[in-house]
């Protein structure tokens, strides 16, 4: 697994990043062959939510759609996933962006820090992961609109129970109007 292991400072995403090229991470964040590519994927804002990532290529199931990099550290953060019970990587850019489905298109191989397509992912796709599939616990649990057939209504990591705000949420939403 390569991920950096140098500290790297707070960067606001708002600031200018020198990139090279085509490529999605700024240059001290490349160290190696396959990471993604603005000709391959596009960021972009989904209202008050966030970011996203969407996909400028297709891609076949059980392909790897790239492989991505990042900061190790050993908090949770908002764009962190973990990699151990202990580890996390930090990657404001390309996974740390990736969007929630409570049926998603791809998943993470951790070990090999890769993205895998689960289904096939057309152009203009948006790529989704399970969060609960990654995460012992989340950095704030959120309400899900993700509109699959099996959505939960709220996230959480796959070792934390509902915290109140997701109590409440939930129970509003089986009280009918």
């Amino acid at each position: 697994m390569e991920l950096m292991s140098r500290p790297h400072p707070n960067i606001s995403i708002a600031q200018e990043i020198e990139y090279d090229q085509d490529n999605l991470y700024p240059h001290e964040w490349i160290h190696g062959p396959d990471l993604p590519l603005r000709s391959q994927f596009e960021v972009f804002s989904i209202g008050t939510v966030g970011r996203g990532i969407r996909s400028k290529a297709g891609f076949s199931r059980g392909s790897v759609i790239a492989r991505f990099t990042g900061q190790l550290m050993s908090s949770v953060l908002q764009h962190t996933l973990q990699v151990s019970p202990t580890s996390h990587v930090y990657d404001p850019y390309f996974i740390g962006l990736l969007t929630h489905s409570c049926a998603p298109n791809c998943i993470l191989e951790m070990s090999q820090l890769e993205l895998i397509a689960l289904s096939d992912i057309a152009e203009g796709d948006t790529l989704t992961i399970d969060y609960a599939l990654t995460e012992d616990a989340l950095f704030r649990q959120f309400p899900c609109g993700c509109g699959s057939s099996n959505c939960r209504h709220w996230v959480t990591g796959r070792r934390e129970t509902i915290n109140e705000e997701g109590k409440a949420y939930l129970s509003n939403m089986a009280t009918p109007s």
